[in-house]
């Protein structure tokens, strides 16, 4: 999430909103005992690309001027768009469930690679912070998950669930830090 002006403008909400969407749908897929494990799995992850794209995208729009808010934008318009065509052509059978897949994981490592781009190369003065590092190599792997899942048996249910369930805690942790952090320097300033 971006900052405007050194300043957080609710990026610790939406982070902790993105944190819980990732971790309901992750939870969801560990307890759940569905036999269509993969329609399930495509969903969910289709589902978290699409509202954490949202929520990247609108953020990203808000703090226009912040360092690395283009690379936000386009990041949250491959989640946002990207996730929502895809629900899209799921939900009205278009698209093979291995084209869906392919699609999906391509979404997923762009996602990822985007998020890693604005960690390593695009932040500006803002300090390096190994949470949203962490969070986008988890990303990464969920979308490499689903090109291995085409090519072998795996349970699929169990670890998309589980890299979900990580990427959701650790988004609630980094919201917290930031929210803690920005609660300091308004203490600190004020």
């Amino acid at each position: 999430m971006t900052k405007k002006n050194g300043k957080s403008t609710n990026a610790w909400l939406w982070t902790l909103i993105s944190g819980l969407v990732a971790l309901v749908l992750g939870l969801y897929l560990l307890l759940s005992a569905n036999s269509s494990a993969p329609l399930l799995v495509g969903y969910a992850l289709a589902g978290y690309l699409t509202v954490s794209g949202a929520i990247q995208t609108f953020s990203s729009i808000f703090n226009r001027n912040a360092p690395g808010s283009r690379t936000d934008r386009l990041r949250g318009l491959v989640g946002f768009g990207g996730g929502g065509v895809l629900l899209l052509l799921a939900y009205f059978d278009i698209l093979s469930p291995a084209a869906s897949y392919v699609v999906l994981a391509v979404l997923l490592i762009v996602y990822g690679v985007l998020g890693l781009f604005e960690v390593l190369f695009d932040r500006g003065p803002k300090a390096f912070s190994w949470m949203p590092l962490v969070i986008n190599l988890l990303l990464v792997a969920l979308g490499v998950l689903a090109f291995v899942f085409r090519a072998r048996e795996l349970n699929l249910l169990t670890w998309a669930g589980a890299l979900l369930s990580v990427i959701g805690l650790v988004l609630l942790l980094y919201g917290y830090f930031i929210q803690k952090r920005s609660r300091n320097a308004a203490i600190v300033s004020g």
